[in-house]
């Protein structure tokens, strides 16, 4: 089970950072989306994408050095559940046509009743990232050597870049055999 843990941390940690860089750096961008969303009054726009960028970043900061994993999968899975809810949310009254805006500068998938799934399939494992079945309420690598810990972070982190790679490969469509 470490080795799955250490897997789910090294990806989901990787992710989270990443999207919480790329939401820093391009903020303006990711403001827009927030607000193209329509859930939150105008005077909560502005701190609320700058606080969602930290605590993304945190997040996998706590996963990838493995000394905050408990915190940081059960911060992964909330903040999953808030994209679920709020993606669902503008899928239900019919706002498709919007970017999801989880990686600022890159090309961002319209939503869908498909994203709003995938998403929400991904607090299932923050929380064995945290290490669930069997979550100790200590932080730290309880049971798991650094090794294994470091390997699994690494497998998940290289698992995560071939699926942002195979996304951004170009579509062929009407290929002839």
């Amino acid at each position: 089970m470490e080795g799955g843990t250490a897997l789910a941390a090294g990806a989901l940690g990787g992710m989270m950072f990443v999207a919480g860089v790329a939401k820093l750096r391009k903020h303006d961008d990711f403001l827009s989306v927030v607000a193209s969303y329509r859930l939150l009054p105008a005077f909560m726009l502005e701190s609320f994408a700058w606080g969602l960028a930290l605590c993304e970043m945190v997040a996998g900061i706590l996963l990838l050095s493995g000394v905050g994993r408990v915190g940081g999968g059960l911060l992964s899975a909330g903040l999953f559940a808030v994209f679920s809810l709020a993606m669902g949310m503008n899928v239900a009254r019919g706002r498709t046509s919007l970017s999801c805006g989880c990686m600022p500068g890159l090309a961002g998938e319209a939503l869908s009743w498909g994203l709003v799934a995938r998403t929400a399939l991904l607090m299932p494992l923050a929380l064995v990232a945290a290490g669930l079945p069997g979550l100790a309420l200590g932080s730290g690598l309880e049971g798991i050597s650094l090794p294994v810990w470091g390997a699994g972070c690494a497998a998940g982190l290289a698992v995560w870049v071939i699926w942002l790679a195979l996304g951004s490969l170009p579509q062929n469509e009407g290929l002839e055999a």
